[in-house]
C-alpha cells in the first residue's frame, strides 16, 4: 500500500467497487428525502437514489460534512502514518471545502508534522472521481504528494463537459447554476447545453427541442470540441439510460477508436440536477 491517502467526497460518484479496488476514502454527504436521511457514498447509490427522487413529495436536500466529522477522517489516516491527499468538490458551490480548510487547520494543531493536501477540483460529478481514482493509482506508483496533486489538477483541466438535463427545475432550485443560465434554460422550446464553468453550472450553447435529443448533443459535442478518436470519452447516465446508450452510439460513430467510459450520477448530483446525460470530452 502507498504511504499516501486519497479522499474525496460522495459528490464524485465513485460505486463501492471503486471505492475498494483504489482504496480510495469517501467523505459521506448527508441528504434528506421525505423525512429520511441517507448517507452518499456509504449505504446509497445513484439508482437507489433516482428510485427515491422520482417518489418524494419534495426535491431532497443535502448537509455538507461538519468540520469534526472531516476532522476524524483525516486523524485516522494521520495516526497511522500517512499523508492525506483529498481531491473534492467544487467550493463554488457547496461549503465542503471551506470545512475541509478549517479541519486541516485543527488537526495541524494536534499533528504538526502531519501533510494534508487538499484540492478544490471547481467541477462536479464523476470526473474528480475520476482524478481521483488516477491520483490513487500514481500513489502506488511511488510518487510524492504535491506531484500527484498537480496531475490529478492536470487530468481535470484536460476535459470539457457538454450536459443536457432533462429539466431546469432542480438546478433552478438548488442555486447551483448560473442564475443568467435560469433565464435562458426557460425560453421555449430551447433546451440548454450545460457545462462546468468557474465552478458552476452555466449554459455554454443550446438546441432546440427536445426531440433527439442524444443526436443533437452528439452533434453539438462534434462542432465544439477537438476530434476525439482515439481518445477516452466519459459519458454520464442520471436516470437517461435510453439517451445514454444512443449518445454513446453517436460518438462511437463519430469517433473512430473512442474508448467510452461508463458512469453513473450519484446522489448529489442528481439532487441538485435531477435526470440527466452527459459527455466529458478532452480538450486536445
Amino acid at each position: 500500500m502507498a504511504n499516501i491517502q486519497i479522499i474525496t467526497d460522495a459528490g464524485a460518484d465513485l460505486t463501492k467497487a471503486q471505492q475498494e479496488q483504489y482504496h480510495i476514502d469517501v467523505l459521506p454527504i448527508k441528504i434528506f428525502a421525505d423525512g429520511k436521511e441517507y448517507l452518499a457514498g456509504v449505504d446509497i447509490f445513484s439508482k437507489e437514489f433516482y428510485d427515491i427522487l422520482e417518489n418524494c413529495k419534495e426535491i431532497p436536500t443535502t448537509s455538507q460534512p461538519t468540520t469534526l466529522e472531516i476532522c476524524d477522517l483525516f486523524k485516522k489516516h494521520i495516526e497511522v502514518g500517512k499523508q492525506v491527499l483529498v481531491i473534492a468538490l467544487s467550493s463554488e458551490s457547496s461549503g465542503t471545502f471551506n470545512n475541509m480548510n478549517l479541519a486541516k487547520s485543527m488537526v495541524l494543531e494536534e499533528y504538526p508534522d502531519a501533510v494534508i493536501e487538499l484540492l478544490d477540483s471547481r467541477r462536479f460529478a464523476y470526473i474528480y472521481g475520476r482524478a481521483a481514482i488516477e491520483a490513487s493509482k500514481l500513489a502506488e506508483e511511488g510518487l510524492d504528494i504535491l506531484t500527484i496533486k498537480e496531475r490529478a489538477m492536470a487530468f481535470m483541466e484536460k476535459y470539457d463537459v457538454a450536459v443536457i438535463p432533462n429539466s431546469m427545475t432542480y438546478l433552478e432550485k438548488g442555486g447551483r447554476i448560473n442564475k443568467a443560465t435560469l433565464i435562458f434554460g426557460n425560453v421555449l422550446d430551447i433546451v440548454p447545453v450545460l457545462s462546468i464553468r468557474n465552478g458552476l453550472m452555466a449554459a455554454i450553447g443550446k438546441v432546440r427541442g427536445r426531440k433527439k435529443l442524444p443526436k443533437k448533443l452528439a452533434a453539438y459535442i462534434k462542432d465544439h470540441a477537438p476530434d476525439q478518436s482515439g481518445k477516452t470519452m466519459l459519458v454520464l447516465n442520471g436516470r437517461m439510460e435510453e439517451e445514454t446508450l444512443e449518445l454513446i452510439g453517436y460518438l462511437e460513430e463519430m469517433y473512430p477508436g473512442v474508448t467510452i467510459e461508463r458512469a453513473e450520477v450519484g446522489p448529489i448530483i442528481a439532487t441538485h440536477i435531477g435526470p440527466v446525460f452527459a459527455a466529458f470530452y478532452e480538450l486536445d
